[in-house]
């Protein structure tokens, strides 16, 4: 039965998949393991999930509560985010670290990824990386998140929005050429380019919106009484997986800076709607909802803020600098224990009782 409003738990399973890949990576095996591409797969997840949501919503009573999208979007995403900035808090006074007004205030009100490009996160002598880098991806979502429902109130009803978003992933396609153009070398005015232009097209909103909107398109197409035949194929998950490989395999530099996102976030969406419908993939589904995996699904948020700050941890108990390849013994149960501690204790202490509360405010 494909209810919009109904859970599917294999989404769990694949944002622990998302979560592993980025923690992994960034664990000392870069070189190995591709964080960026779990990244790109969690923003299709969150496409698709939340145009399932506010269609469950426009079919329910025939429009899309705004502002009340919003009150649930800040009851899902702010107290672990406050959460994590006071034990960088703590963690800075500890160390003794400065805190500098703009960096806090771009982390609070999602603005981290415009901070990171026009103005940096520094790293510390005591403390590196610079914990509120890894919020850019936050700040990309929160963006989305403010235009989104707009987008889809106005023109689901006359029937654009399908065109609509495929014309946003075109010239998102089109704008990365045109930025990638423009700042290769690091040569770009400031203006569009940021600072730090080497990051520019990771980080910008305006060029990883459509990693998102991949994931909305299929939200759409697999809405009640509109799934196409083809979701429920094979041949989708096998092509999608093989956009995917195919983009993690070139390693020319415009190409990855530019297309691999839009084949990359394609490939995704492509293969998603078989993974998640079809009678053949019923086995990839089985697996994703190993319990293990369910839970480290639902803990991905908080796992996703509180390992970046337990890798400059573990990179100052160790004396060890971040890098792509494998650290010491020590370096690595200290990042374990400064992840998994504090993220159990938001999890089961902030976020669980945190969705008890949104679920009653539902009814």
């Amino acid at each position: 039965m494909n209810d919009p409003a109904a859970p599917l738990p294999a989404l769990d399973g694949l944002r622990a998949v998302s979560i592993l890949i980025v923690i992994v990576s960034h664990a000392g095996f870069g070189r190995l393991v591709p964080g960026g591409l779990g990244v790109t797969l969690f923003f299709a997840i969150s496409g698709f999930i939340i145009t399932r949501l506010l269609l469950a919503e426009w079919e329910a009573r025939g429009r899309i509560a705004v502002g009340a999208f919003y009150g649930r979007r800040a009851l899902r995403l702010l107290p672990a985010l406050l959460a994590y900035l006071a034990c960088v808090a703590l963690t800075f006074l500890a160390l003794g670290l400065p805190f500098v007004l703009a960096e806090w205030l771009a982390a609070l009100f999602y603005t981290a990824n415009l901070h990171a490009l026009w103005q940096g996160f520094p790293d510390h002598p005591a403390l590196a990386p610079h914990p509120f880098s890894i919020l850019w991806s936050l700040a990309v979502e929160a963006h989305f998140y403010l235009i989104f429902p707009l987008i889809l109130a106005a023109l689901a009803r006359r029937g654009w929005f399908l065109p609509a978003l495929a014309l946003g992933c075109a010239l998102s396609l089109g704008w990365r050429i045109v930025v990638h153009a423009a700042c290769d070398g690091g040569a770009g005015p400031v203006a569009l380019c940021g600072t730090f232009p080497a990051y520019r097209i990771h980080v910008g909103t305006d060029t990883r919106l459509d990693a998102i909107l991949y994931g909305c398109a299929l939200g759409w197409l697999c809405r009640p009484g509109g799934m196409p035949g083809w979701i429920t194929a094979r041949w989708p998950l096998w092509l999608g997986a093989a956009m995917v490989l195919a983009s993690l395999v070139i390693r020319e530099p415009s190409f990855r800076e530019t297309a691999r996102h839009s084949l990359q976030s394609a490939g995704i969406a492509l293969a998603l709607g078989p993974l998640l419908f079809a009678p053949a993939a019923a086995w990839l589904r089985s697996a994703l909802c190993w319990p293990p995996a369910l839970l480290v699904g639902r803990m991905s948020y908080v796992l996703y803020l509180f390992h970046w700050l337990a890798v400059g941890l573990a990179c100052a108990a160790t004396g060890e600098a971040m890098r792509e390849s494998p650290y010491g013994a020590a370096w690595y149960a200290v990042f374990l224990a400064a992840t998994l501690l504090p993220t159990a204790a938001v999890y089961w202490g902030l976020e669980r009782p945190m969705a008890l509360w949104r679920r009653r405010l539902r009814h």
